[in-house]
């Protein structure tokens, strides 16, 4: 919205009505949230995000379903404004892909622009299966699913299931207590050429501290296609060891969107408002 700031009266109505959209999305979270404390924890959470995907989620704390829910596409600022970054036509990867809010709204996107295809990687079948539902739940045939972990080296490794929550299981062990079992591990460099796309737009890793591993088996595929790319950054602050790529972090936001220099949708990251880091 933008306000007029040669009219004094025009500009007051447009700040009361920016203060009423905000104090009715509080009330909003707020009534999700208590609808979150009521609903029977065996029961899955339904959301719509703005495009018109919808993603269902365990009501269960680590399981992608409750801040979804609550949050909407709000979760996240790289989320909120994910088409922004997207090509009509394009390739968008998701790296740790848990209950799928990052794929489903890259699909619609494409599905509604011409074309395009998601890659989405989640080596949990429990989480796979959540995957799995909510591609078919928007009819979606522009995903494709592969169940294994992306590392530096192929191979077999532990997965670590820390703090028994899904959304934070890993390659990396982060919990002493943490139950583990044997994934199968690949480089990212030996995978994405049996895709025969021909391009990669976006990249988006979010493998709870384990971002280092895949950025290490993914050198060749990131300088081929120079991609935007989307790395966590909450437990782990990955390098990105590419030249003539520009970081971003959105204010308060748990992510850095690296952007190759020759990208114009730099400028999209600055007119958000978003802090150029490196």
């Amino acid at each position: 919205m933008k306000c007029n700031s040669d009219a004094g009266h025009k500009e007051l109505a447009c700040v009361t009505t920016r203060l009423n959209l905000l104090q009715g999305t509080r009330m909003n979270i707020f009534l999700r949230k208590v609808r979150v404390a009521l609903t029977p924890r065996s029961w899955p959470l339904k959301t719509r995000l703005t495009n018109g995907a919808i993603v269902f989620g365990r009501n269960r704390p680590g399981y992608g379903g409750r801040g979804v829910y609550v949050f909407r596409d709000g979760l996240e600022p790289e989320l909120e404004h994910l088409e922004e970054f997207l090509p009509p036509g394009g390739v968008f990867l998701d790296v740790g892909g848990n209950t799928g809010i990052f794929t489903v709204k890259a699909a619609q996107f494409f599905r509604s622009h011409g074309g395009g295809v998601v890659v989405t990687y989640e080596p949990l079948p429990e989480m796979l299966a959540e995957l799995d539902h909510n591609v078919a739940a928007n009819g979606f045939d522009n995903v494709r699913l592969r169940s294994f972990c992306l590392g530096a080296q192929p191979g077999t490794a532990e997965f670590w299931f820390n703090f028994n929550r899904p959304a934070s299981s890993s390659l990396v062990s982060r919990d002493p207590q943490a139950a583990h079992r044997s994934m199968l591990v690949l480089r990212l460099d030996d995978v994405y050429p049996l895709e025969q796309l021909g391009r990669l737009d976006y990249v988006k890793i979010d493998v709870e501290g384990a971002e280092v591993q895949v950025l290490a088996g993914a050198v060749e595929t990131l300088r081929k296609f120079r991609p935007v790319i989307q790395l966590e950054i909450g437990i782990c602050d990955a390098a990105l060891n590419l030249p003539e790529y520009s970081a971003y972090q959105a204010p308060g936001g748990p992510n850095k969107l690296c952007i190759p220099n020759e990208n114009s949708r730099s400028k999209t990251a600055l007119r958000l408002g978003w802090r150029k880091i490196s």
